[in-house]
């Protein structure tokens, strides 16, 4: 009978914890004029966040990599869309982290690259209100010839998550 109630007990806190997740939308934007084409690197960092969010315990999901463009309209209308998307999806936050490309030493599309990267940006929003939360930016630390790579990326995607995370887990 203890056994019993012991498994109800932990089946209802296991539920309960569950229950209370924070469910996170992640939209990647490339950040890098004059390009139209997804590169590898803006693939890596945005599996590298879903990644780092589902191996923690939360429910995420993600939009397709968006490509920024001097249009300031056309962009805000890409966020209320996403804004809308995600509320009918049921989703708490979104968050929105924009991949700024160097210019003069991007190379390589094909290749996911950290030295491609200048920095990134990110804002975390509300879904329900469409309120920011919180915003922040972040550069990669030194690129050398062994971090420049997948594992340099997913580092510094890990980096990035974890400053940003702080912002809605208080």
């Amino acid at each position: 009978m203890k056994k019993s109630i012991l498994s109800l007990l932990f089946i209802f806190v296991a539920f309960s914890v569950h229950a209370k997740a924070k469910a996170l939308s992640v939209q990647i934007i490339q950040n890098n004029p004059g390009q139209e084409k997804t590169w590898a690197t803006s693939e890596f960092f945005e599996q590298s966040v879903i990644n780092y969010y589902f191996d923690s315990g939360r429910i995420v999901s993600n939009s397709p990599i968006y490509i920024t463009t001097n249009d300031s309209e056309k962009n805000r209308k890409a966020l209320r869309a996403a804004l809308i998307e995600n509320n009918d999806g049921g989703m708490d936050y979104l968050i929105r982290i924009e991949l700024f490309f160097k210019m003069s030493k991007t190379v390589a599309p094909d290749i996911p690259k950290l030295g491609n990267l200048d920095k990134v940006e990110w804002i975390v929003y509300n879904v329900g209100t469409g309120v920011e939360i919180s915003s922040g930016s972040k550069k990669p630390s030194k690129v050398t010839t062994s971090n420049d790579n997948e594992i340099g990326i997913e580092s510094f995607a890990y980096e990035v998550v974890e400053e940003l995370t702080s912002s809605f887990d208080n």
